[in-house]
Protein backbone atom coordinates (compact mmCIF):
# COMPACT_ATOMS: atom_id res chain seq x y z
CA UNK A 1 0.00 0.00 0.00
CA UNK A 2 1.77 3.36 -0.73
CA UNK A 3 3.04 5.64 2.07
CA UNK A 4 2.58 9.35 2.11
CA UNK A 5 5.46 10.89 1.19
CA UNK A 6 6.09 15.10 2.22
CA UNK A 7 8.68 14.71 -0.93
CA UNK A 8 6.51 12.90 -3.71
CA UNK A 9 3.27 15.84 -2.24
CA UNK A 10 5.41 18.04 -3.16
CA UNK A 11 6.84 16.95 -6.69
CA UNK A 12 2.68 16.12 -7.89
CA UNK A 13 1.67 19.31 -6.73
CA UNK A 14 4.24 21.31 -8.30
CA UNK A 15 3.69 19.77 -11.58
CA UNK A 16 0.09 20.61 -11.41
CA UNK A 17 0.55 23.70 -10.63
CA UNK A 18 3.08 24.00 -13.40
CA UNK A 19 0.72 22.24 -15.66
CA UNK A 20 -2.00 24.87 -14.95
CA UNK A 21 0.79 27.89 -15.59
CA UNK A 22 2.30 27.20 -18.81
CA UNK A 23 -0.02 24.21 -20.57
CA UNK A 24 -3.58 24.04 -19.61
CA UNK A 25 -5.06 26.63 -21.78
CA UNK A 26 -2.84 25.88 -24.73
CA UNK A 27 -3.40 21.90 -24.27
CA UNK A 28 -7.45 23.41 -24.36
CA UNK A 29 -7.05 25.69 -27.52
CA UNK A 30 -5.16 23.07 -28.98
CA UNK A 31 -7.94 20.39 -28.82
CA UNK A 32 -10.45 22.65 -29.37
CA UNK A 33 -8.95 23.58 -32.93
CA UNK A 34 -5.73 21.28 -34.10
CA UNK A 35 -5.62 22.15 -37.27
CA UNK A 36 -4.70 26.35 -36.55
CA UNK A 37 -3.03 26.08 -32.90
CA UNK A 38 -0.25 27.72 -32.85
CA UNK A 39 1.75 26.59 -29.16
CA UNK A 40 3.44 29.03 -27.34
CA UNK A 41 7.12 27.16 -27.98
CA UNK A 42 8.41 29.34 -24.78
CA UNK A 43 6.10 28.15 -22.07
CA UNK A 44 6.73 24.67 -23.82
CA UNK A 45 10.44 24.82 -23.50
CA UNK A 46 9.77 26.55 -19.58
CA UNK A 47 7.08 23.43 -18.48
CA UNK A 48 9.97 20.95 -19.76
CA UNK A 49 12.71 22.78 -18.02
CA UNK A 50 10.68 23.17 -14.33
CA UNK A 51 9.29 19.91 -14.48
CA UNK A 52 12.82 18.40 -15.15
CA UNK A 53 13.89 20.20 -11.87
CA UNK A 54 10.81 18.74 -9.72
CA UNK A 55 11.73 15.26 -11.07
CA UNK A 56 15.33 15.84 -10.32
CA UNK A 57 14.80 17.47 -6.86
CA UNK A 58 12.43 14.44 -6.31
CA UNK A 59 14.85 12.33 -6.67
CA UNK A 60 17.40 13.65 -4.80
CA UNK A 61 15.42 14.51 -1.71
CA UNK A 62 14.83 10.44 -1.75
CA UNK A 63 17.66 9.71 -1.87
CA UNK A 64 19.25 12.13 0.71
CA UNK A 65 15.74 10.76 3.13
CA UNK A 66 17.75 7.20 3.08
CA UNK A 67 21.11 7.75 3.54
CA UNK A 68 20.22 10.19 6.36
CA UNK A 69 18.41 7.60 8.12
CA UNK A 70 21.58 5.03 7.32
CA UNK A 71 23.55 7.71 8.65
CA UNK A 72 21.78 8.17 11.65
CA UNK A 73 20.91 4.25 12.29
CA UNK A 74 24.95 3.73 12.32
CA UNK A 75 25.59 6.19 14.93
CA UNK A 76 23.27 3.99 17.01
CA UNK A 77 23.22 1.24 19.19
CA UNK A 78 20.36 -0.68 18.06
CA UNK A 79 20.24 -3.50 15.77
CA UNK A 80 19.82 -1.95 12.15
CA UNK A 81 22.24 -3.63 9.43
CA UNK A 82 19.23 -5.99 7.92
CA UNK A 83 16.37 -3.44 7.71
CA UNK A 84 19.00 -1.70 5.21
CA UNK A 85 20.16 -4.47 2.47
CA UNK A 86 21.29 -2.45 0.38
CA UNK A 87 24.12 -1.47 2.02
CA UNK A 88 26.68 -3.22 -0.11
CA UNK A 89 25.20 -1.63 -3.37
CA UNK A 90 25.97 1.62 -1.93
CA UNK A 91 30.04 0.57 -2.30
CA UNK A 92 29.97 -0.58 -5.25
CA UNK A 93 27.80 2.89 -6.57
CA UNK A 94 30.20 4.97 -4.98
CA UNK A 95 33.55 2.85 -5.90
CA UNK A 96 34.14 2.40 -2.59
CA UNK A 97 36.51 -0.88 -1.58
CA UNK A 98 35.16 -3.44 0.80
CA UNK A 99 36.30 -2.94 4.25
CA UNK A 100 38.60 -6.04 5.45
CA UNK A 101 37.57 -9.02 7.88
CA UNK A 102 39.12 -6.89 10.90
CA UNK A 103 35.52 -4.71 9.67
CA UNK A 104 33.51 -7.29 11.09
CA UNK A 105 33.62 -5.59 14.38
CA UNK A 106 30.54 -3.01 14.60
CA UNK A 107 31.98 -0.09 15.38
CA UNK A 108 34.61 -0.50 12.48
CA UNK A 109 31.99 -1.53 10.10
CA UNK A 110 29.58 1.45 11.39
CA UNK A 111 32.55 3.81 10.85
CA UNK A 112 32.58 2.63 6.97
CA UNK A 113 28.94 3.10 6.87
CA UNK A 114 29.11 6.53 7.97
CA UNK A 115 32.20 7.22 5.48
CA UNK A 116 29.65 5.54 2.52
CA UNK A 117 26.86 8.08 3.81
CA UNK A 118 29.05 10.77 3.27
CA UNK A 119 30.09 9.90 -0.31
CA UNK A 120 26.79 9.78 -0.72
CA UNK A 121 25.26 12.70 -0.02
CA UNK A 122 28.56 14.55 -1.96
CA UNK A 123 27.68 12.18 -4.70
CA UNK A 124 23.55 13.76 -4.55
CA UNK A 125 24.83 17.30 -4.16
CA UNK A 126 26.84 16.81 -7.48
CA UNK A 127 23.86 15.20 -9.43
CA UNK A 128 23.36 17.00 -12.55
CA UNK A 129 20.47 15.38 -13.86
CA UNK A 130 18.05 12.37 -14.29
CA UNK A 131 19.06 10.29 -17.45
CA UNK A 132 19.69 6.47 -16.20
CA UNK A 133 23.26 6.79 -14.68
CA UNK A 134 22.14 9.28 -12.49
CA UNK A 135 18.41 7.33 -11.88
CA UNK A 136 20.31 4.43 -11.01
CA UNK A 137 22.67 5.74 -8.79
CA UNK A 138 20.03 7.86 -6.83
CA UNK A 139 17.53 4.53 -6.61
CA UNK A 140 20.18 2.66 -4.99
CA UNK A 141 21.03 5.69 -2.49
CA UNK A 142 16.96 5.75 -1.88
CA UNK A 143 17.13 1.97 -1.06
CA UNK A 144 16.67 0.14 -4.41
CA UNK A 145 18.50 -3.21 -5.08
CA UNK A 146 20.03 -3.23 -8.95
CA UNK A 147 16.85 -5.68 -9.73
CA UNK A 148 14.57 -3.55 -8.18
CA UNK A 149 15.71 -0.72 -10.92
CA UNK A 150 12.85 0.45 -13.21
CA UNK A 151 13.93 -0.41 -16.39
CA UNK A 152 10.36 1.36 -18.59
CA UNK A 153 10.88 3.98 -16.52
CA UNK A 154 14.66 4.50 -16.49
CA UNK A 155 14.22 4.74 -19.91
CA UNK A 156 11.64 7.39 -19.98
CA UNK A 157 13.88 9.68 -17.79
CA UNK A 158 16.35 9.43 -19.90
CA UNK A 159 14.50 10.21 -22.65
CA UNK A 160 13.01 13.36 -20.34
CA UNK A 161 16.47 14.34 -19.49
CA UNK A 162 18.05 14.04 -23.29
CA UNK A 163 14.95 16.11 -24.31
CA UNK A 164 15.75 18.44 -21.60
CA UNK A 165 19.27 19.16 -22.77
CA UNK A 166 17.80 19.97 -26.36
CA UNK A 167 15.85 22.75 -24.64
CA UNK A 168 18.58 23.49 -22.13
CA UNK A 169 21.34 24.29 -24.69
CA UNK A 170 19.02 25.83 -28.00
CA UNK A 171 16.55 28.42 -28.74
CA UNK A 172 12.66 26.81 -28.22
CA UNK A 173 11.82 27.95 -31.78
CA UNK A 174 15.40 25.77 -33.01
CA UNK A 175 14.38 23.24 -30.70
CA UNK A 176 13.24 19.85 -32.09
CA UNK A 177 11.86 18.07 -29.61
CA UNK A 178 9.29 19.89 -28.12
CA UNK A 179 5.84 18.53 -28.82
CA UNK A 180 2.34 19.71 -28.81
CA UNK A 181 0.84 20.65 -25.48
CA UNK A 182 -1.31 17.79 -24.53
CA UNK A 183 1.96 15.30 -25.00
CA UNK A 184 4.49 17.60 -23.13
CA UNK A 185 1.75 17.45 -19.81
CA UNK A 186 0.66 13.96 -20.54
CA UNK A 187 4.44 13.22 -20.56
CA UNK A 188 4.92 15.02 -17.28
CA UNK A 189 1.97 13.17 -15.77
CA UNK A 190 2.80 10.03 -16.88
CA UNK A 191 6.59 10.35 -14.97
CA UNK A 192 5.01 11.47 -11.79
CA UNK A 193 2.59 8.36 -11.77
CA UNK A 194 5.20 6.34 -12.84
CA UNK A 195 7.66 7.12 -9.66
CA UNK A 196 4.78 6.98 -7.42
CA UNK A 197 4.24 3.60 -8.30
CA UNK A 198 8.08 3.24 -7.94
CA UNK A 199 8.79 4.12 -4.65
CA UNK A 200 5.11 3.08 -4.15
CA UNK A 201 4.05 6.66 -2.35
CA UNK A 202 1.27 8.78 -2.69
CA UNK A 203 1.12 12.32 -1.78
Amino acid sequence: MPKSCAHFKHLSERVEALSQKFVDDQVASELADPITFQPDLDRLAAFRLLVHAEIEQFLEAKATENISEIEAMARGSTVWMRSKPALLLLAVALSRPLPSGESLDVSKFCLFVRELASGAKSAISDNNGVKSASFAKLSIFAGKTIDEIDVALSASLNSYGKNRGDVAHKSAVHCRSLNAPSMEQATAKSLVTQMSQYFDVCP
